[in-house]
């Protein structure tokens, strides 16, 4: 997936075809709406149609589902579990969600409080978010732009846990999610960070890659986790 870094697409009509996925987004240019809130929905419906479609073009992680021999006698539940933590600017664009199926798998919205949410005024930020064990058993995690200042409590926990983070934030990906979402030229874009996605064990097909304004190698978890490691060792 690398070696895609930085090398411009030239296939245009492979890039087109591809952009027909995207068509719900990709078309969507944010003006000419007459009120605030109308175009605040319509952003994040875009928006909430790119998460969608990222499902389409990952694979591994969460994402896998158990042997059959493991699931017991038990119908398994095979929902995708798509977790949005912080407060939406459109909480309308991510509630359409609970009537999508990606292939035959259902998908599910959970809502969970943002760092801001739990800030206490004696003891400050805590260290560990209350709902992280329901939070990881997500297979894809919104991040809203409330949480912004709060990402170094949000991705370290969640970097092994096999979860498409997706964020709408700056520098998300910097910081150790997998994909961000950005508006280029009034149109919604996304960069991917495939140091994050190695560490979640997700594979994220070419053709997503492709589309991709940038992607990124390297990223601010590698060094502690590296740091951590060395002195793991260093003790041993």
């Amino acid at each position: 997936m690398g070696q895609l870094c930085g090398h411009p697409v030239s296939e245009r009509g492979r890039r087109w075809s591809l952009h027909a996925v995207f068509w719900v987004a990709l078309v969507g240019v944010l003006h000419g709406v007459a009120h605030a809130e109308d175009t605040r929905d319509r952003e994040y419906r875009i928006k909430a149609a790119f998460v969608y479609n990222f499902l389409k073009f990952v694979e591994g992680g969460r994402f896998t589902l158990p042997p059959a021999k493991e699931q017991g006698n038990e119908k398994p539940d095979n929902s995708i579990v798509v977790g949005i933590l912080g407060v939406p600017p459109s909480r309308v664009a991510f509630e359409e969600f609970d009537d999508k199926t990606v292939g035959n798998r259902p998908m599910r919205v959970r809502w969970f409080r943002g760092f801001e949410e739990l800030i206490d005024e004696k003891e400050g930020i805590p260290d560990r978010h209350p709902d992280l064990e329901r939070i990881r058993e997500c297979h894809v995690l919104f991040v809203c732009p409330s949480e912004s200042p709060f990402l170094q409590w949000i991705l370290p926990p969640l970097q092994k846990d096999g979860i498409l983070t997706v964020g709408d934030v700056p520098t998300f990906t910097e910081t150790g999610g997998v994909v961000n979402l950005l508006i280029v030229e009034k149109k919604i874009r996304f960069e991917i960070n495939l140091a994050a996605a190695t560490r979640a064990k997700l594979v994220i097909r070419s053709s997503l890659l492709r589309l991709a304004v940038r992607t990124i190698e390297h990223d601010q978890l590698e060094p502690k986790q590296n740091e951590k490691e060395q002195g793991e060792a260093a003790r041993s």
